[in-house]
């Protein structure tokens, strides 16, 4: 049985994802502290280096790298607005059959009960839906709004932090993905950054997972349009893109192929149709690059990546 540290308000921080955790102001290892009187003291977090110190607000550690740009700010907003809803905002019937293929690549590529992290997770679906396998899973977000909705169905142990800086030690998992993510950060550099950083939290010989919007299906710009997470600043991430920030982080054996064709209007009842016509697209060749999604594999070579911070 997992044991735990008590957090603010009865909630609770698994001793697993703290002994995990990293500062992100210089790397080094985390412990946990307590503050206040006897009988009201809550948890927090504080870097046994530097000393930084950390909130856990509900029982989620907050390690944000102090970050106070407009576009953190409104990020933060947006995503903390519509996190009781976001599950909703696609039909739930389409959901389960992206899930589930995205699902099945993780099973190809991680061990069964491997400690898998979602990077991007939001509400903690699919992360979730690994967890109902048998696998250790953890999320990190940069909205708290969303990490709450995915602690509430235990479906993942969550810290709120951004991609860019993991707040996590090195070779801490058996897997990382993102999942519709890199759209959202738009900056090459910040791009960048966060697949560098998702290689060194990998353990070598590992996996990382880059599964986003591809740019040159058609319809992404009038389904964008409709969801209330997407406001018009996005940038949909080419392929190359993807690929060369692996290489310039250290993965090796990247191979890519493209995935989907079911649109979020595809009633129930013909969803075998287009499951059947998407199964054909994916392995015609020319014809494939209109399929929703660029999918990016890359294997932390066995020496690891290059230390990134």
């Amino acid at each position: 049985m997992t044991s735990v540290t008590s957090g603010t308000q009865g909630h609770a921080v698994a001793d697993a994802l703290i002994g995990k955790l990293a500062c992100v102001a210089c790397g080094s290892s985390i412990s946990r502290m307590t503050e206040g009187a006897p009988g009201s003291a809550q948890v927090a977090l504080a870097c046994r280096t530097c000393s930084a110190r950390y909130p856990v607000i509900d029982g989620i550690p907050v390690l944000l790298p102090g970050e106070t740009t407009d576009w953190a700010r409104l990020q933060r907003d947006l995503y903390d607005a519509v996190a009781p809803h976001y599950d909703g905002t696609i039909p739930a019937h389409v959901n389960r059959h992206y899930r589930a293929k995205r699902v099945g690549v993780v099973r190809r590529l991680a061990p069964y009960h491997g400690e898998v992290l979602d990077v991007g997770c939001g509400t903690g679906a699919f992360a979730g839906a690994l967890r109902t396998l048998g696998y250790e899973t953890y999320g990190v977000d940069a909205s708290l709004g969303m990490l709450t909705e995915a602690s509430r169905d235990g479906r993942a142990e969550v810290v709120v932090g951004r991609g860019e800086r993991l707040p996590f030690q090195r070779g801490s998992f058996d897997l990382a993905i993102t999942i519709a993510t890199l759209h959202h950060i738009t900056d090459p550099v910040r791009i960048a950054r966060t697949l560098a950083e998702m290689l060194r939290v990998v353990r070598p010989g590992g996996m990382v997972v880059v599964w986003d919007h591809n740019p040159k299906n058609p319809y992404w710009p009038y389904l964008m349009k409709r969801l209330p997470q997407d406001t018009g600043e996005e940038r949909l991430i080419p392929l190359e893109e993807v690929v060369a920030a692996l290489e310039g982080g250290g993965g090796v054996s990247i191979r890519s192929f493209r995935s989907g064709l079911v649109p979020e209007f595809a009633p129930a009842w013909l969803l075998g149709g287009f499951q059947l016509a998407e199964a054909v697209v994916e392995h015609l060749p020319l014809v494939n690059i209109l399929c929703a999604h660029n999918v990016v594999i890359a294997q932390v070579p066995t020496d690891g990546p290059a230390r990134v911070r």
